[in-house]
């Protein structure tokens, strides 16, 4: 296991706070601005979903969809913290076809592909979040897919090694995250 220091074991704790937030962030844009009409990374039009009135009007949609609360486009949200946990890919698999973006084939595609580095990321980051033995057995229970050692907290995941790349986890899975972010927009 690798002897950080207080401050190294910090900095690591807020690379994975910042990388998840983008994550989110990423995939709260990427759907609102699907749904509502944009261009993909070609120049190629998406265009609006018929319902969708404003990024307000499909945050609201989105939590409904999540909820499966059908009809789904129906008033607006204004309270960000009621909305679904945008990089959850389990989330994004369920809400993506129920708000039925033009692009939602290409989206799906993309979500998949990273599903398990996205879920990867988001154990240990909320395991860093939420310091308990439960959070802990989950990071530990996908340990067996790298080249790893024991740990005793979370951040000691970051430095298990992905088999094929070779690569420390943390390295593996933002790749996975930046490929699967450009597939979404390709």
């Amino acid at each position: 296991a690798p002897d950080l220091s207080l401050s190294d074991a910090c900095m690591l704790e807020g690379q994975v706070s910042r990388v998840w937030q983008f994550w989110c962030c990423y995939w709260r844009s990427c759907l609102l601005e699907s749904c509502c009409g944009t261009t993909d990374g070609n120049g190629v039009a998406i265009q609006a979903h018929n319902s969708a009135l404003s990024e307000d009007h499909v945050s609201s949609a989105a939590i409904r969809a999540k909820k499966n609360t059908i009809p789904y486009w129906v008033g607006a949200n204004t309270v960000l913290r009621f909305e679904p946990t945008w990089g959850d890919t389990d989330t994004l698999a369920t809400i993506i076809p129920r708000l039925s973006p033009a692009n939602q084939s290409q989206l799906l595609a993309a979500v998949s592909s990273a599903h398990t580095a996205a879920k990867n990321l988001q154990k240990i980051r909320n395991c860093i979040a939420h310091t308990d033995s439960q959070s802990l057995a989950e990071i530990i229970s996908f340990q067996t897919s790298y080249q790893s050692f024991p740990i005793k907290q979370a951040i000691d995941s970051l430095f298990w090694v992905h088999p094929k790349s070779h690569d420390y986890l943390f390295l593996e899975v933002i790749d996975e995250l930046r490929d699967c972010a450009f597939a979404a927009i390709s």
